[in-house]
C-alpha cells in the first residue's frame, strides 16, 4: 500500500498542477523579488494547505463534494456540487485548460495558429484525455506512474537549468510585494481557486483506493492523507522553485509567468526550449482534463445510473471540445462570474466541515450563518 500512496499523492500532484499553477509564481517572483519568500509563504497558505485541508475533508465525511453541502441540507449539497462540477469542470475548467494548451504549449511549436489548428489540436487532445478516462479504477496509475513523472522531468529540467544558472541577483521588490508580500502572494494562491478544484479532484484518489479494495473509511482517510501531503510537499518544492526562477530574472518587460518561462527557456536551452516549455504546459493541461473528466463523469452516474461512466466520460470530452473552440476569451466570461459567487462561498464551508471533523457537535448553525454571509459578500 505504500507505493499505492506515492502513486496517488503524485497523481494528485498532476491534478492540481494545471497552466495556472505553472505561471503563477515565476511571475510572483519576479515582482516580490528579494520578498519572494515571504510571498511564496502566502501563496503556499491559500494554494496549497486550503486545496490539502479540503482533500482531507472530503475524504472524511467520504461522500464526495456533496459532503460539504449537506452539512446544511441534502439539496443544498446535490446543487452546491453540481454548480462546482460545472463551473471548475464542463464550462470552465477542462476547456480553460485544453484552450490554454494550445495557446500557450504550442505558440513557438506551431508554424500557423488559426481557427482550424485549435479544432485539430483540440480534437487530438480530448481523445486522448478520454483514451485515459476510459478505465476509472487506472486513472491513478495512468497519471501517477507515467504522464506525472514525465511532468515532474520537464519541470524539474527546466527550473533546476534555471537555477543553477540564474540571470540575475534577486531585485528589490516592486509594487504591493514592497509593503505587503505575505498578504500579495495570499491573493496570488487564492485566485488559482485550488480548493474548488480540490473539491472535484478528491473523488477521484478517494476511488481510487476503493478500487484497490479498501473499505475501511479511516484507514482511506489515511491513506489519503499520506498522497495529500506528498502532493503538497511536490508542490510546494516546484512553485517555490518557479518563483526563483521568475526572481532570478532580470527586469523586463513581461506581462505574465508564461513569457518569462519562455524566456528563460530560450535562454538556458537556445531553440529546444520552446519544446521543453511548450511540452510542459501541455501535459500540464493534459493530467488536469483528465481528473475533471473523470470528476465529473463520476458524479454524473452516480446520479443518472441509467447510463454507463463511458458515455458520460464522452459527453464531457465533447463539451470540453466544443467549449475549447470558443475561445478563452468566451470561456472566461461564461465561468469567472460564476466561480467568483461561489469560491468564498466553498472557503467557508470547508474550513467548517474540517473544524467539525474534531467535534461531536453538527455546527448546523455555522454552515447556515457562513452561507448567507459569504453569499452576501459575494
Amino acid at each position: 500500500m505504500k507505493k499505492q500512496v506515492i502513486i496517488s499523492g503524485l497523481m494528485l500532484f498532476s491534478l492540481f498542477f494545471g497552466a495556472g499553477n505553472l505561471i503563477f509564481p515565476p511571475m510572483l517572483g519576479h515582482t516580490a523579488g528579494q520578498n519572494m519568500w515571504i510571498g511564496m509563504l502566502g501563496f503556499a497558505l491559500t494554494g496549497i494547505l486550503l486545496p490539502f485541508i479540503t482533500v482531507i475533508v472530503v475524504a472524511f465525511y467520504d461522500e464526495g463534494v456533496e459532503s460539504v453541502g449537506n452539512r446544511i441540507h441534502p439539496w443544498f449539497g446535490f446543487i452546491f456540487a453540481v454548480v462546482i462540477y460545472m463551473s471548475i469542470g464542463a464550462f470552465y475548467g477542462i476547456p480553460r485548460a485544453a484552450n490554454v494548451a494550445y495557446e500557450i504549449g504550442t505558440r513557438h511549436i506551431l508554424p500557423v495558429h488559426n481557427q482550424w489548428t485549435l479544432i485539430i489540436f483540440a480534437a487530438i487532445f480530448f481523445a486522448i484525455v478520454y483514451w485515459i478516462s476510459l478505465n476509472p479504477s487506472k486513472i491513478v496509475d495512468n497519471l501517477g506512474k507515467l504522464l506525472t513523472p514525465l511532468l515532474l522531468l520537464m519541470v524539474a529540467l527546466l527550473s533546476i537549468a534555471v537555477i543553477f544558472n540564474p540571470e540575475s541577483a534577486l531585485s528589490a521588490p516592486k509594487d504591493k510585494y514592497i509593503t505587503h508580500p505575505f498578504i500579495s502572494g495570499s491573493l496570488e494562491g487564492y485566485f488559482t481557486m485550488d480548493l474548488v478544484a480540490a473539491l472535484a479532484f478528491s473523488v477521484v484518489i478517494v476511488n481510487g483506493y476503493k478500487f484497490k479494495g479498501l473499505t475501511d473509511r479511516m484507514k482511506i482517510l489515511k491513506y489519503v492523507c499520506f498522497s495529500g501531503l506528498i502532493a503538497a510537499i511536490l508542490l510546494g518544492m516546484i512553485y517555490f522553485a518557479l518563483a526563483y526562477v521568475g526572481a532570478s530574472t532580470a527586469p523586463g518587460n513581461f506581462k505574465d509567468g508564461t513569457d518569462i518561462l519562455t524566456y528563460n527557456s530560450l535562454r538556458v536551452f537556445g531553440s529546444f526550449g520552446n519544446l521543453v516549455f511548450g511540452m510542459t504546459v501541455i501535459l500540464a493541461c493534459l493530467t488536469t482534463c483528465i481528473g475533471l473528466v473523470n470528476a465529473c463523469a463520476t458524479f454524473t452516474k452516480k446520479h443518472v445510473p441509467k447510463f454507463s461512466y463511458k458515455i458520460f466520460a464522452l459527453v464531457f470530452s465533447i463539451i470540453g471540445f466544443l467549449f475549447t473552440t470558443l475561445g478563452l476569451e468566451m470561456i472566461l466570461k461564461i465561468a469567472v462570474p460564476l466561480l467568483t459567487l461561489i469560491y468564498p462561498e466553498s472557503i467557508a464551508l470547508v474550513l467548517i466541515s474540517f473544524a467539525n471533523m474534531f467535534s461531536t457537535f453538527r455546527f448546523s448553525w455555522a454552515y447556515r450563518l457562513a452561507t448567507v454571509i459569504t453569499l452576501i459578500i459575494s
